[in-house]
């Protein structure tokens, strides 16, 4: 990890740190407007404490090269956490670059997470909590439901020849589900989705039902966004790839951005993509901040974002609690939201917008003021 001793390049209140302070300090008051007076160092996390996703971080690369003058390498822009990374970045090319090496490197390994975290893939941990013999019961029913339904799903979309078929059998095998445990689920503004036309879903991050309820409430061709990972495992893969659904490589800052265009392509290609923009959950109640991975995708396809806004299924599996609780669940499929303004702009237009059209319908508080633009 980054040590400013060994790794820094140049002091706080040098003239090369302050002008890039400058522009990481304009760009972090557009995407978190409700921060007042910014103050940071050259070791403040960029991610962690200013909240520069990595397709923030793409953009930011853009303003340092238009303000500096500067080439900046992009894998290393989005493996960057500090602005003293960015300052190592900078001068890469220069002899001076050797003491910047060690730094680079390490937070290389880092970039499969902050990739992530753009797309929205991620889980949160939670305590356990007391369950009496009628809960216990019924999780043992919810689960013996769920590993036949499961089983006889994923044979079927295996073996089906076409991709509608395969779509609608996992529509119909996750609407299932609902109906068998009792969960009743209910959909509204379904009417908002046009099958024709590529669209980018956006929808809060509640609980590890989230997909299947996606997928249960919209009966429309959808693609995924899955971690890499669950590739080198045969099951998953064998079914995913039926799917169509895209795999994300969470461990090379290069092929991650690559990753990012080639999203954007297909969907301007005429794919649906669907995003948890959150990415991540906890049991507690709240929408989180939106990361931008979503609404750069958007901006770059110049495609209409869906806000979905899903109630009802923290309650059912909890946080990092894979046991099931009984519950309903309400699905708000919100009026689309055309890109608008220029630029950075539009994907900050686009995520506001999503931000104010899902709060209302989940319930929960909105634990960032000011990121829906109000």
């Amino acid at each position: 990890m980054h040590t400013p001793n060994d790794t820094t390049p140049a002091d706080a209140g040098s003239p090369e740190i302050e002008a890039l302070l400058d522009v990481i300090r304009e760009l972090v008051g557009e995407v978190h407007p409700h921060w007042k007076d910014l103050h940071f160092s050259p070791d403040t996390q960029l991610e962690r404490e200013l909240g520069l996703d990595s397709m923030a971080r793409l953009e930011l690369r853009t303003r340092i090269e238009a303000s500096l003058g500067i080439a900046l390498d992009e894998a290393r822009a989005i493996a960057a956490t500090t602005p003293n990374d960015l300052l190592c970045a900078l001068i890469m090319h220069t002899a001076d670059g050797e003491r910047c090496t060690d730094a680079a490197g390490a937070v290389q390994g880092d970039v499969s997470e902050l990739l992530m975290g753009s797309f929205g893939i991620a889980g949160s941990a939670i305590e356990g909590e007391q369950h009496s013999i009628s809960d216990w019961l019924y999780a043992l029913y919810a689960w013996s439901v769920f590993a036949v339904l499961g089983l006889v799903t994923w044979l079927l979309v295996v073996l089906a020849p076409f991709e509608r078929w395969r779509r609608k059998l996992a529509h119909l095998g996750a609407r299932l589900f609902f109906r068998a445990t009792f969960t009743p689920l209910q959909v509204s503004g379904h009417e908002h989705l046009d099958p024709q036309q590529p669209q980018i879903i956006v929808a809060n991050h509640a609980s590890y039902l989230d997909g299947f309820i996606v997928t249960a409430a919209l009966d429309v061709p959808i693609h995924f966004i899955v971690k890499g990972e669950l590739a080198r495992i045969l099951p998953a893969r064998m079914l995913l790839q039926r799917f169509g659904v895209e795999f994300v490589d969470r461990f090379n800052a290069r092929k991650g951005t690559s990753d990012v265009r080639r999203i954007a392509e297909k969907s301007r290609n005429g794919q649906s993509i669907v995003f948890f923009p959150e990415g991540t959950f906890t049991r507690f109640p709240g929408l989180q901040p939106f990361r931008m991975g979503a609404f750069v995708t958007a901006a770059r396809s110049n495609v209409p974002v869906v806000p979905v806004a899903i109630s009802g299924a923290r309650d059912i599996v909890r946080g990092n609690d894979w046991f099931p609780h009984r519950g309903r669940i309400q699905v708000t499929v919100c009026p689309p939201v055309m890109p608008s303004g220029s630029g950075w702009d539009i994907a900050l237009n686009l995520r506001n917008a999503a931000r104010r059209a899902i709060s209302p319908h989940i319930g929960e508080p909105d634990l960032v003021e000011g990121e829906s633009g109000d």
